[in-house]
């Protein structure tokens, strides 16, 4: 993990290990893009992955859970899928190498960045220095 100060002067350049091709608007642009898109979560079951075009769309028997339901970790999941280490959602082939040379570069790829399943559940998240990373409170009317 990379510890990065900001100056709060926006236009200040980015000095760090390793280093970053931006301004700290930047930097901080893309520490708030990574952060809105993994903390979108929604009832699991609410969304299914469409078999014939591989996209998410409502799941039509979906039922609201009730309060007490709501309040397990369990019940809850990822709307996004994880990002990778290169910032993007899946891995991108290279051009112009051959159908065996680019198997084994994204066989390779896989491996040292694995994706996760879609949807997965928020208590399967990893710790956050040792404590969980998602607190769940009923809070007001709970019907």
């Amino acid at each position: 993990m990379f510890v990065r100060l900001l100056t709060g002067n926006l236009n200040a350049s980015v000095d760090s290990v390793p280093p970053f091709p931006g301004k700290e608007r930047h930097y901080l642009r893309a520490q708030l893009a990574r952060i809105q898109h993994n903390c979108e979560i929604v009832p699991k079951g609410l969304y299914e992955m469409d078999e014939e075009t591989n996209a998410e769309k409502f799941a039509e028997e979906f039922a609201v859970p009730g309060t007490e339901e709501l309040k397990s970790m369990e019940a809850w999941c990822h709307v996004n899928p994880i990002l990778l280490k290169a910032g993007r959602c899946t891995h991108k082939e290279p051009a112009g190498l051959g159908d065996e040379e680019k198997e084994e570069y994204m066989n390779k790829l896989a491996e040292e960045d694995k994706t996760e399943e879609r949807f997965k559940a928020i208590n399967e998240d990893t710790k956050v220095v040792g404590s969980d990373p998602w607190l769940s409170k009923v809070s007001g009317d709970k019907q």
